[in-house]
């Protein structure tokens, strides 16, 4: 298999002249009209709060990367988990997070109002990513008043394709307070005016559903698979069946190892999903994509990505017919973040 591979983002650790130390926490998409978006947390240092800001390059079709864009600055203040969904319409939506100077997602008080909160914004494009609405406040409408913090995707939403809740936009979120963690999903149906919050998944006994991604089903349910911020090293799936706004209990698949780690799954073509992580139980090593003709019950064909360091990674469709991963790798002790292309096998 021809796999092309090339580095969207390099950290100045690297790379002298870039003007963040460390690029961290991919998102991916492509556009209607066939330009490729790459996102990222642009940083001071390899800290998840370190005065990030949000950053993104573009390219369009047949050229090369353009330039770097800042989305989002907020100076000392830390932008987190770009999270990227494109509707119907072409409108480029992105959701993240802000944390004030000196705060964390474990030192952020609990609640929806006040100082030092962790709250979140979205903002959107309706130039194919050239220029950026300013960020709305979202907050009061997906935080739980008792969570101390709250992250989206990282990496993409969707909108729903078909049924009922055709035209539906569903962006994975993941809270946290001192139970530990739960998933659930942020909802708008009136393209992107409103938002509001499903129903905190189940969550069984000895699992901790952490950053979380969604993939619209054939007969169109929702599937999540999630990083398992707990002992049992394998990714947790679950099903929902309206369309974001309950789940079934997200339980482990002995199938799909993970090392406690972001992972990425779309639907890469009619009756093919695709999920990419770190195959390992322990590390961030032996980055995987796998392929699915059965809607996720198994996944019987599969291409290493990269054999050594390999973490968070996130999957699209690319505008030549090819699947695009962008994901992390640490190479002198700091980030790449790069973009290989792969093939699509057909449905079986």
């Amino acid at each position: 298999m021809l796999v092309v591979s090339e580095d969207v983002f390099v950290s100045g650790l690297l790379q002298p002249g870039e003007p963040y130390a460390v690029y961290r926490i991919p998102a991916l998409a492509t556009t209607k009209r066939g330009t490729i978006l790459a996102f990222a947390e642009g940083r001071k240092t390899e800290g998840d709060q370190s005065s990030n800001d949000l950053v993104l390059k573009r390219q369009e079709r047949g050229k090369a990367w353009g330039p770097l864009q800042v989305l989002a600055d907020e100076g000392e203040d830390s932008l987190n988990n770009p999270c990227v969904t494109i509707d119907r319409h072409g409108r480029i939506w992105l959701m993240f997070q802000r944390y004030p100077a000196g705060r964390s997602e474990y030192r952020a008080p609990t609640g929806r109002e006040g100082e030092g909160i962790c709250r979140t914004y979205v903002m959107f494009s309706d130039d194919d990513g050239r220029r950026w609405s300013e960020p709305r406040d979202l907050t009061r409408d997906l935080k739980p008043g008792w969570a101390r913090t709250v992250a989206s995707g990282p990496g993409m939403g969707l909108e729903i394709q078909q049924g009922r809740h055709k035209g539906r936009l569903v962006v994975p979120f993941n809270m946290g307070d001192a139970s530990g963690w739960r998933v659930y999903a942020a909802i708008s149906d009136d393209s992107g005016e409103t938002w509001r919050m499903g129903d905190m998944a189940p969550r069984l006994p000895g699992t901790q559903p952490n950053e979380v991604q969604f993939v619209e089903l054939s007969d169109g349910r929702l599937m999540m698979n999630a990083r398992n911020q707990a002992a049992v090293r394998q990714r947790l799936v679950a099903l929902s069946e309206d369309g974001g706004m309950t789940w079934s209990t997200p339980t482990p698949d002995p199938n799909l190892i993970d090392p406690v780690c972001m992972g990425a799954i779309v639907r890469a073509a009619p009756g093919v999903l695709a999920f990419s992580n770190p195959n390992h139980p322990q590390q961030r090593v032996n980055g995987t994509l796998r392929f699915s003709f059965d809607e996720g019950k198994t996944w019987p064909q599969s291409v290493t990505i990269a054999p050594g360091s390999f973490a968070y990674s996130v999957l699209a469709r690319l505008p030549d017919g090819q699947l695009g991963c962008l994901y992390e790798v640490q190479e002198s002790g700091a980030y790449r973040i790069r973009l290989s292309r792969f093939p699509i096998p057909r449905s079986e």
